[in-house]
């Protein structure tokens, strides 16, 4: 996409999952075309995430394709809106622990949405982790607005 990204960023939250979440809990991570650095933190860290890489998930689930585009979308959605009531919504729909912000969501899903996860999402998240390119929030439970 014409964006070179230095992964050491990624490096460091990969590291600091790994240390520092017990359990499988669901994050939230973007989604790229094929072969591109989709994934990354779930790969690395075996924890789950709404959408694996779409091909691959596409493959194994042939019959569910449908399902497999709505969670693409989902996360598009997540990401890209600006209305904090839609993505929470969604967040609370797939139970997401932590949201993933780093260079690959700013790359794929650019503009005024990432900047809720900051402001109008902040009663319903706290940052866990931060470098200068990328930023972990875990969901606060319950029900926030």
């Amino acid at each position: 996409e014409g964006v070179n990204i230095d992964l050491s960023y990624d490096y460091e939250a990969i590291q600091w999952l790994k240390h520092n979440v017990v359990g499988s809990p669901i994050i939230l991570e973007g989604v790229t075309p094929s072969y591109r650095w989709g994934s990354r933190i779930s790969v690395y860290t075996g924890l789950p995430t709404i959408i694996g890489w779409q091909w691959h998930q596409k493959q194994q689930r042939w019959e569910y394709q449908s399902d497999v585009n709505k969670r693409i979308k989902d996360v598009e959605t997540i990401y890209l809106t600006t209305n904090p009531s839609e993505a929470l919504a969604l967040i609370r729909e797939y139970n997401v622990k932590f949201i993933i912000v780093g260079q690959i969501e700013r790359t794929y899903y650019p503009g005024p949405g990432l900047t809720k996860f900051e402001n109008s999402l902040s009663k319903n998240l706290t940052r866990v982790f931060q470098n200068d390119q990328v930023s972990i929030y875990e969901v606060l439970s319950g029900k926030h607005k």
